[in-house]
């Protein structure tokens, strides 16, 4: 095990009719309020009409900012900032899914920078001072309620980079699974995959011969994973179902699960932002897109790890018992695909709707956070293959 230093200060409020709460919790960073939010979607079911009002009634005044995309961009980020800085508002309360949450990091740097909000997500600066963050989570996936990350996307250049600091990790996070009742179940398959594969990226990139307590994390919540999934599949309103994967999602990519884990990388996501910011796709169909071919280009490299993911996750060790070790990480590899395709996550790029990616430009990009992310041993060549593959 690495040397690490894990910080997750979030108070997490979790259960149902939790909301009660937030007018007394907000009020500990002052009284004015930028809420931010996304399309209507809270509006028609009545959570927007609930937050605004329990805030009101314990005196904090709401200047509301709409409009956040399913990939968030810079151009709106940078209103935000704006509106927050004219209004002079105390903190920044984010209802909504990844995306909001994610935007209303951006806000709170940019209202305490007077530079250039991209300067934080190309790192030419780093995030000296923030607002304090208050989330409601309505669609779990990337954890940005519990951690320290941001992700925008620069239309002007089609780059969608990520910063992080501390000081953007959310003060207090409202989890109530009743809300992600009416998610449809495409988007409900999205996100669980993009929970996934933030716990599978260190997973299969770990070169730690022995790290029981991180394996065993990232084991059980993917098997919680699969089978709140095919639960839901099966009734939408299921609360455990609904409840196990929104604790999932808040745990898969906080810091808990890759502290200390050598080797652990992120090649999928690096694969997959630049197909988000370029087609605009959801980020959890890009990364079912990509993540199979990715398993099958790395399968000699990360055979090990495949093959514990079989018979530890999908429960495969009978099926691949006597098997060579290629064939092996073949069966599990079209075992996990069929379970990816049965969700209705796309398995290929034009299944994804890219019917004829710009490969150049989608290597570019991608060799662009290889150097951000610290992420080695990828050639042009190698990305390029990839991609093709996983035409």
């Amino acid at each position: 095990m690495q040397n690490f230093e894990f910080y997750s200060p979030t108070r997490v409020v979790f259960g149902n009719d939790i909301l009660k709460d937030i007018g007394t919790s907000a009020r500990v960073f002052g009284t004015k309020a930028l809420l931010v939010y996304g399309q209507d979607s809270i509006r028609k079911s009545g959570l927007y009409d609930e937050v605004k009002n329990l805030l009101l009634e314990a005196g904090i005044s709401i200047t509301d900012y709409s409009g956040v995309q399913p990939n968030p961009e810079l151009p709106h980020a940078r209103k935000g900032a704006a509106a927050a800085i004219d209004s002079k508002v105390e903190m920044i309360i984010a209802v909504g899914g990844g995306s909001v949450i994610d935007e209303s990091k951006a806000i709170a740097a940019g209202a305490c920078y007077s530079g250039n909000l991209w300067d934080f997500y190309n790192q030419t600066a780093s995030i000296k001072k923030a607002l304090p963050i208050i989330a409601v989570q309505t669609l779990p996936a990337t954890s940005s309620e519990t951690n320290q990350v941001s992700v925008l996307t620069n239309p002007e250049t089609n780059e969608k980079f990520g910063t992080g600091s501390p000081l953007l990790v959310p003060k207090v996070a409202f989890l109530d699974p009743s809300l992600t009742f009416t998610i449809p179940l495409e988007y409900t398959a999205y996100a669980s995959f993009d929970i996934m594969s933030h716990l599978l990226e260190g997973y299969f990139t770990s070169t730690d011969s022995y790290a029981p307590v991180q394996d065993g994390f990232v084991e059980g919540l993917v098997k919680a994973v699969i089978t709140s999934f095919n639960l839901i599949q099966k009734n939408p309103r299921d609360w455990d179902a609904r409840a196990s994967l929104m604790w999932a999602g808040a745990l898969a990519w906080n810091g808990l699960c890759k502290a200390g884990v050598k080797g652990a990388s992120t090649p999928n996501h690096m694969l997959e932002h630049p197909l988000s910011a370029v087609y605009n796709i959801a980020h959890g169909a890009g990364l079912s897109a990509i993540f199979p071919s990715w398993l099958r280009y790395k399968k000699d490299t990360i055979a090990p790890r495949i093959i514990r993911f079989g018979e530890k996750i999908l429960e495969l060790g009978d099926e691949i018992k006597g098997l060579q070790e290629s064939q092996a990480c073949d069966k599990i590899i079209d075992t996990f695909s069929l379970w990816i395709g049965n969700t209705g996550c796309p398995l290929s790029l034009k299944e994804a709707g890219i019917k004829n990616p710009n490969i150049p430009e989608l290597v570019k990009q991608a060799r662009t956070l290889c150097g951000l992310w610290g992420i080695e041993d990828y050639t042009d060549e190698d990305l390029e293959t990839i991609y093709k593959m996983a035409l």
